[in-house]
């Protein structure tokens, strides 16, 4: 299986933003499908998101069955939210103030972000794994997550 290495405010494995959509279409095969103009998957699990000039503007990982993508050595999408939230802070703290409180955190020194769909509470059974781990990993170039906290 192949491993990207989450670069922050650089890219993911060979993908860097500014890149037109011909430098990924080259360096990683064609598009998944049908994309729209702002938006192509790619390996089935890794979202591009291009501006009006057709460059790399955003990327988001999923979790895949084609690809790793690792931040300092870990994938995310491997570990336990709380794990995850831990090994990240590690490089930057996250924005206490960012829209969405436990289901989305934002790390703006980094221009990443982790997201999921649910948040589990204390009713939930230990046996589901719903919201157990972050679903998607975005990161940004510079300026891409404006830093709301006070």
């Amino acid at each position: 299986m192949k491993a990207f290495d989450i670069l922050p405010t650089v890219g993911v494995g060979p993908i860097r933003f500014g890149m037109t959509r011909a430098d990924v279409r080259e360096l990683i095969g064609p598009h998944d499908g049908d994309g729209d103009e702002e938006r192509e998957w790619y390996l089935e699990d890794l979202a591009i998101d291009f501006d009006a000039a057709g460059k790399v503007a955003f990327i988001e990982i999923a979790e895949s069955e084609n690809f790793r993508a690792l931040l300092d050595g870990e994938c995310l999408h491997e570990l336990d939210a709380d794990s995850a939230v831990a090994h990240v802070e590690k490089l930057a703290p996250f924005d206490p103030d960012a829209p969405e409180p436990g289901y989305t955190y934002v790390f703006p020194k980094l221009q990443l972000s982790l997201w999921r769909s649910v948040v589990p509470d204390a009713s939930q059974d230990l046996d589901d794994p719903t919201g157990r781990t972050f679903e998607a990993v975005g990161v940004g170039p510079d300026g891409y997550f404006p830093n709301t906290g006070g």
